[in-house]
């Protein structure tokens, strides 16, 4: 049921000649997802350190102005080794190529490329799978994080209880995550109704090929051979 419901929505949305073969809804994901993925690059935490004895939140933002730091290296400010400091540094990488995937699908779905390559793409819808892919691997990397920070607050402090949460920046890439599955979804649904409705088309005139001039047979009907009946006042 929730699947011919979401192939007739796709199929009435692109029925206008002005939006066929356009994947609206797909592409307000794609969008949905950048947006998301952009607030949670801005100064909001991803991990919040309880006790009191650091920084109380990491942000990707803070990750931008560090130089170069050795595995073995410890930032008591951050309760940062220099392995969580690569770590966020891959998980900033991982955000920019999710904006990369998540905008070539919002322009494949609205800007419709001919190039064969392209609608193969778009046909199985490669750039959702993508983001939904680096997404999945930043959401394991930030499990790993708090792992080590735990166990850096547990050596540096041993004495102090703490505890590592995740934050709001972590919910917002695991919402866009989300979002991005969901739009990946819609966009092989709508793609597979639109192959489907053109199979349709194709075995139809398939069908008739070989009795096609009867459809526009310029032949008049036969006239009538029964006179009129006679006038009566």
């Amino acid at each position: 049921m929730p699947r011919n419901f979401l192939s007739r929505s796709s199929l009435w949305v692109n029925s206008s000649p002005t939006l066929q073969f356009r994947n609206l809804v797909p592409a307000a994901f794609h969008i949905v997802t950048v947006t998301l993925i952009s607030m949670s690059l801005v100064q909001v935490p991803w991990f919040v350190i309880k006790g009191g004895v650091c920084s109380p939140y990491l942000s990707i933002g803070q990750f931008f102005s560090f130089g170069y730091i050795n595995d073995d290296t410890h930032n008591l400010a951050y309760c940062i080794t220099g392995t969580i400091v690569n770590l966020m540094r891959t998980i900033i990488l991982f955000l920019f190529m999710a904006i990369i995937f998540s905008l070539a699908g919002f322009f494949m779905d609205i800007l419709v490329p001919k190039n064969i390559v392209y609608k193969i793409f778009r046909k199985y819808a490669v750039p959702g799978t993508g983001t939904v892919f680096w997404i999945t691997a930043i959401i394991c990397i930030c499990y790993y994080v708090t792992i080590l920070l735990e166990e850096s607050l547990e050596n540096t402090y041993p004495e102090i209880d703490t505890s590592v949460t995740y934050g709001y920046g972590f919910y917002l890439i695991a919402s866009a995550g989300g979002i991005a599955l969901i739009g990946t979804f819609c966009t092989v649904i709508v793609m597979q109704a639109a192959e489907s409705s053109r199979n349709d088309e194709r075995c139809l005139i398939n069908r008739y090929s070989d009795n096609i001039e009867t459809f526009d047979s310029p032949t008049p009907p036969p006239s009538y051979s029964i006179p009129p009946p006679p006038y009566a006042p």
